[in-house]
């Protein structure tokens, strides 16, 4: 006997044999159940995802001996001569190759007459809309009222090219593409009753090639086998299908991130070595940077990357966001325009070059701190270092005008203080220093109380900084080396300070890795020698996100501790979206085996695929080890809260007790008592 290829071989012959379709299946299923069979049937999708083998089906459910049913015998001389493809009254057409209307005519010429062995005449027109437009008229009239024993199946990858007449007279049922895990599950039930050895990642890899379709699949797998010698291994199949190493796109990744433009040529040289197809490997660099894009959303999401979970985890850690979203743009341009580079892989070294050109660089140079005054440079005797401050940045807050004032002041008794152990010749004079004003003159009787106030948090402020000043030398202020610009600075520093001290440390130059900001600012910080400079605004902008991983993970532990549901959940081996229908539930224990879970509205669209619910049910009897039998229903009631409403609650109590510490912090006290200031409490985050 012939070798059958498994695409033929392994084509249903029932409606429950059918690999995905739900949502059809059902509604023939019920059609065939109640006697509701419509006369004209039009199956879409793209190809290999089950048109006409269901349309077959149908027909076998329309003929079958033991009358009309979704589940035909498919014992009796009809269902075998169907599957067989000899049934004298399904007659399948090829509309490609039969496109003229007197091919047409000579079909609906014997329509009139009976069946011969079945109880309906079923005509199967394949590829329908390749027929002409005098063919699609001459069907109109029989396709609207053909007669009682006569039913239409037609079938098409491309609906879009059919006439509305046509569509508005039958029943049209689009079929989904299939999804990845669908496929992989299907080939490996395949595979194993034929017994032939396979690898779980090569199943994979077929899978994911066969780009939705169950029959591309399938003849993959056939050429699988062939390469393979009898087995399917993830070597052969990589060969095959001229899939490239994931490392290649993750090491090419890591060269744009950072900035390493002689690694990121030899990447793709080895790339070329191993005779790479370009599109494919920009197409696999793009699904990384999707990957990683999503990873940064989504803790959890880790796709098809598990096997690299830490290589692809410190991507997403230390890349920022905005990088990422500027590589997949530039790549995926530069996907678009390979076909007009004059070589494709010049068109892919160009389009990672380009990523590398436009990835934003670290600044040089550091703004100067917003507070100024009227003097603003001090020059040395021999270096002549400056301090500048840009004109657009004025003092914008009493603590800054106070600041302001007292570098001013403290600039003048710096200056007296070195040139009073220089030589005359030496000494240092400050451009546009204002003549010294009477201190009764900057306190007027009818100031008003709040300008009082400042005043005297200066006069706070100038006797701790004279304490320190009496405490060194003035022996060491040389006339050779006299650098008055860099006390200056560490006065700003201490007074800028004051107004961030939960940012900045005052004895170092290293910004504070916080809960909110650890992730994006550690390879945005600039070092200065002489000052450092904390942009506020974006800090405040950073306060507004979502709640960091590190508090999402500290929650997810305390609730696994307090909570048997939350702890379960944390110790099965549930995908991201599987996850999703878990912690967005409460548990109902009937009994050992059975189990009732209480699921939100808000995410029953996760039920809709009965596969979700069947893998989270096989996920608890693996780790129950026993039987279980999983049902959802949907329930809104707020007197249970499921484990993701547990860890709001817990959020929001460790936030209020934040809110509260901020409060009764007697430093934030002081400063809303001499300057006005109010807690902005929307920035608040608990760590």
């Amino acid at each position: 006997m012939s070798y059958q290829v498994l695409a033929r071989k392994w084509r249903p012959k029932s409606f429950s044999e059918v690999v995905g379709q739900e949502h059809v299946l059902k509604i023939l299923s019920n059609a065939l159940s109640l006697g509701r069979v419509h006369h004209a049937y039009l199956f879409s999708g793209t190809r290999g995802v089950g048109k006409t083998s269901i349309a077959r089906l149908l027909a076998k459910g329309l003929n079958c001996e033991a009358g009309i049913t979704a589940s035909p015998c498919g014992v009796c001389d009809n269902c075998r001569d169907i599957e067989q493809g000899r049934f004298v009254d399904l007659l399948e057409i090829d509309a490609a190759s039969r496109t003229k209307v007197e091919d047409t005519r000579d079909i609906l010429d014997n329509i009139q007459y009976l069946p011969t062995k079945g109880r309906f005449k079923v005509y199967l027109i394949d590829e329908v809309h390749m027929l002409s437009r005098s063919s699609f008229n001459a069907l109109l009239k029989t396709l609207e009222e053909p007669p009682e024993h006569v039913k239409f199946l037609l079938a098409t990858t491309d609906p879009q090219k059919l006439p509305i007449t046509i569509l508005s007279r039958c029943l049209h049922l689009h079929l989904n593409v299939l999804d990845t895990s669908l496929i992989s599950h299907q080939l490996n039930h395949i595979l194993q009753l034929e017994q032939i050895e396979s690898e779980p990642k090569a199943i994979q890899l077929l899978a994911k090639a066969a780009n939705g379709s169950m029959r591309d699949a399938l003849s993959l797998t056939d050429q699988a086998i062939a390469l393979g010698n009898g087995q399917v291994d993830a070597a052969s199949v990589t060969v095959m299908l001229g899939t490239l190493d994931s490392a290649i796109a993750f090491s090419l990744i890591e060269a744009l991130h950072q900035g390493d433009g002689n690694a990121l040529m030899q990447q793709i040289e080895m790339a070329a070595v191993q005779g790479a197809d370009w599109d494919n490997l920009l197409s696999q660099t793009i699904s990384l940077l999707h990957q990683i894009a999503l990873l940064q959303v989504v803790p959890t999401a880790l796709g098809d990357y598990s096997d690299n979970e830490e290589r692809i985890r410190f991507l997403a850690q230390y890349m920022a966001p905005n990088n990422v979203q500027l590589f997949y743009q530039i790549l995926l341009m530069g996907r678009k325009e390979l076909a007009f580079a004059p070589d494709k892989k010049i068109g892919t070294e160009m389009s990672f070059l380009r990523a590398l050109a436009f990835m934003p660089k670290p600044v040089d140079s550091v703004v100067a701190p917003t507070f100024a005054s009227k003097s603003n440079s001090l020059l040395s005797a021999q270096s002549q270092k400056s301090v500048v401050t840009s004109p657009a940045q004025q003092p914008s807050s009493p603590l800054q005008v106070v600041a302001q004032d007292f570098v001013a002041t403290d600039q003048q008794q710096l200056t007296q203080q070195a040139n009073s152990d220089l030589p005359t010749q030496t000494k240092i004079q400050p451009e546009n220093t204002p003549e010294p004003v009477a201190k009764s003159s900057l306190v007027p009787e009818e100031a008003p109380s709040i300008t009082k106030n400042i005043l005297e948090m200066r006069m706070q402020l100038m006797k701790g900084e004279q304490l320190t000043k009496k405490s060194e030398s003035v022996d060491k202020i040389r006339p050779q080396n006299v650098n008055v610009t860099s006390s200056v600075a560490n006065v700003r520093q201490k007074a800028k300070s004051l107004e961030n001290k939960d940012i900045v440390d005052n004895g170092s130059d290293q910004v504070k890795i916080t809960a909110e900001n650890y992730q994006w600012q550690a390879n945005n910080i600039v070092e200065n020698k002489h000052e450092l400079v904390v942009d506020t605004k974006a800090f405040r902008e950073s306060l507004n996100g979502d709640k960091t991983p590190e508090m999402t993970q500290k929650l997810i532990k305390e609730m696994a501790e307090k909570d048997a549901w939350c702890a379960e959940i944390e110790q099965l081996d549930l995908p991201p979206l599987i996850k999703q229908l878990a912690i967005n539930s409460f548990i109902e224990q009937i009994d050992d085996e059975n189990i009732v879970l209480h699921m939100r509205s808000s995410i029953k669209h996760l039920i809709n695929s009965s596969t979700n619910s069947a893998k989270l049910e096989k996920a608890l009897a693996n780790h129950r080890q026993q039987v279980v039998n999983l049902k959802i229903i949907i329930d809104d009631n707020q007197a249970i809260k499921t484990p993701l409403e547990k860890r709001e609650a817990l959020y929001q109590q460790k936030l209020l007790h934040a809110k509260r510490i901020i409060k009764d912090d007697p430093k934030v006290a002081m400063i809303c008592q001499f300057f006005e200031a109010k807690i902005d409490e929307a920035s608040i985050r608990p760590v």
